[in-house]
């Protein structure tokens, strides 16, 4: 029932990014995150969104599939659904026309800018959904995995990375799809 929730505001969500609805409370919310400015959020932010990377996110998802089915674990395979939830970030990024925020915006710093995706539009958040995703297939306990997930959103957004409605797109999908995962 929750995933079915989930679906049905992401797809709610997914039509008011498109209808273009949401970007003055994106603008001001970016805004608000962005408004302490220390070096050392600017490192944090950027040291997590590496561990949010599909290649990183990728290998951990491979490594727990083997490790579950050496332990002939039912649905051993959940874990590597991860490959349709970095499907439909691509093809939504492609379909939803939502511009990133600007590059005068960003703080990221760029460990390894070659594995930066070279999309134009925004909508939405991979980190996020990835993240969310994960900690939904391992069923991690809620208050962590909660706090997992928003601390990569609120990093996504205090970097300009993404607005707000990306990551909570982004965190609704990778919930969904989790959970559809995880059924056995």
């Amino acid at each position: 029932v929750r995933a079915l929730v989930a679906l049905a505001a992401f797809a709610l969500l997914s039509v008011l990014v498109a209808l273009g609805t949401l970007r003055n409370a994106d603008r001001e919310l970016l805004a608000l995150a962005q408004t302490p400015d220390l070096f050392a959020l600017d490192l944090f932010g950027s040291l997590l969104s590496v561990l949010g990377q599909s290649e990183v996110l990728g290998v951990l998802a491979l490594g727990v599939a083997i490790a579950w089915l050496r332990h002939r674990r039912r649905g051993w395979w959940a874990p590597l659904a991860l490959a349709v939830v970095v499907a439909a970030e691509v093809i939504l990024k492609f379909v939803i026309g939502q511009p990133a925020p600007g590059h005068e915006l960003s703080r990221n710093i760029e460990f390894l800018p070659f594995l930066k995706a070279p999309f134009v539009y925004s909508f939405p958040s991979g980190h996020v959904a990835r993240t969310a995703f994960m900690v939904t297939t391992l069923s991690w306990s809620w208050p962590v995995a909660a706090l997992i997930v928003l601390a990569m959103a609120v990093s996504r957004v205090y970097l300009a990375d993404h607005w707000p409605s990306d990551v909570l797109g982004g965190w609704l999908l990778g919930y969904v799809i989790g959970a559809i995962a995880r059924r056995p």
